[in-house]
């Protein structure tokens, strides 16, 4: 190891090699690293059912000249106590429900850091193509990204269109385009491989996955930690659509005038083809018919 990167970044990279009992260990960190910040390597050890020399070997693999090192890093990882958990919610499972869908959104959203949102976005804006992928749970939010991405700026598609195979999208990729990639729990079989194909093309990958993948997060440019986890056996995708919405949001602020002027140009098609349903026109006091409709045009 180089000593580059964040504790999980470094753990994906040296994964695939990792021993069985030090593999152990980092499954655990990966599973649960709000905790590492407060485990102490006998704990850990403890915890992951390995001994002390183990968990000392692991941190010298990935760089750490101690245990302690990698703690005070990955303390920035450990998600605060909400104040939206201190909010009056109903009770029941109406209660249980806002308290689960709003911790998900914060622990999605104070994962990431600032800089890398400003870096993505970035990307998005300036990158000549942008593509996204996901596959069952994952395709409706690659699909959301791309149809909030398309009103706002040319060269968005998914990555492999209806009817062709994987292969044929992939090589169409070039050095500085952005691939999105939407990797959430279950993934299908031959996944990593296509992670693989597209880093090797060079295209810039942002990798939005929970916290189950491994070694894969190690080929993306931007690897993103999305939490899905619920006390039900149904995922929750809250998190991951906040997160989304904050890029697209970040995005038109990086296109600018250039963001705007490929909206109207979108608006006005939509209109001329009659496309969306007209929007609902109240009735107003005489006079203000006028004003009425220039709030229509919004």
């Amino acid at each position: 190891m180089t000593g580059d990167g964040s504790l999980l970044q470094r753990l994906h990279e040296v994964y695939a090699a990792l021993p069985g009992q030090e593999r152990r260990a980092a499954d655990l960190i990966l599973d649960q690293p709000q905790e590492m910040a407060v485990w102490t390597a006998v704990e850990l050890a403890a915890r992951a059912g390995v001994s002390n020399a183990t968990v000392s070997r692991l941190m010298q693999r990935l760089g750490y000249p101690n245990f302690e090192a990698a703690r005070q890093e990955a303390r920035k990882l450990r998600e605060t106590g909400s104040p939206l958990f201190l909010r009056k919610t109903p009770g029941g499972p109406i209660g249980a429900l806002i308290a689960a869908e709003a911790g998900l959104i914060e622990a999605a959203l104070s994962a990431v850091d600032a800089q890398m949102v400003e870096d993505i976005a970035g990307a998005l804006a300036t990158a000549p193509r942008v593509s996204a992928i996901g596959y069952r749970n994952s395709r409706f939010l690659a699909d959301y990204l791309l149809a909030q991405l398309a009103q706002l700026r040319p060269g968005v598609s998914r990555l492999g269109q209806e009817g062709q195979t994987a292969a044929e999208g992939i090589a169409a990729l070039g050095p500085q385009d952005v691939v999105v990639i939407l990797g959430l729990r279950r993934r299908p079989a031959g996944f990593a491989a296509q992670v693989q194909a597209i880093a090797e093309r060079g295209a810039r990958i942002v990798l939005l996955a929970d916290r189950s993948l491994r070694v894969v997060p190690a080929l993306a440019r931007w690897p993103v930690t999305c939490p899905v986890e619920t006390g039900s056996s149904q995922d929750s995708y809250a998190g991951v659509m906040a997160l989304l919405r904050l890029l697209v949001m970040r995005c038109a602020e990086a296109l600018g005038e250039a963001g705007q002027q490929h909206l109207q140009t979108v608006e006005a098609l939509r209109e001329r083809l009659g496309e969306l349903e007209p929007p609902l026109r109240r009735a107003q006091p005489e006079g203000d018919n006028q004003h009425a409709d220039e709030k229509n045009r919004f």
